[in-house]
């Protein structure tokens, strides 16, 4: 064997396949139900698995920032830790434990670390 004829072997297979009688292939005709049941099925469990976890941790999220006040505790997404001195419309101003002030935006917050003592004192004293 020369290096053509493994070249069309491997090009056009061996030569009884060439031979064979080319049959026609004819389309099944299904259900368009069976086509697009499997994907409405995966775009609901996209739905339930992937999108509506995500609106709800938003909407907690959306939730603890309209309830920020000043003098609490949070915690960015960059790590820092700090008080909050002033709450405008779209930032805040925190205090980290240098004294220094920083303006953050709203949406930058991950978490409330500790409430003010004005509210805590609240919360004691109905008890």
């Amino acid at each position: 064997m020369n290096f053509n004829s493994i070249k069309e072997i491997l090009l056009f297979g061996p030569p009884e396949a060439a031979a064979a009688p080319q049959t026609a292939t004819t389309a099944q005709t299904g259900s368009i139900w069976g086509l697009l049941f499997p994907l409405l099925l995966m775009f609901g469990l996209m739905y339930f698995l992937i999108i509506m976890p995500q609106k709800k941790q938003e909407k907690k999220h959306k939730e603890m920032i309209s309830k920020l006040k000043k003098d609490d505790k949070i915690l960015t997404q960059s790590g820092i830790i700090g008080k909050i001195v002033n709450i405008n419309n779209d930032f805040i101003r925190i205090r980290t434990a240098d004294r220094t002030e920083l303006d953050i935006t709203k949406n930058s917050v991950v978490a409330v670390l500790s409430k003010s003592n004005k509210e805590d004192n609240k919360e004691n004293s109905k008890k």
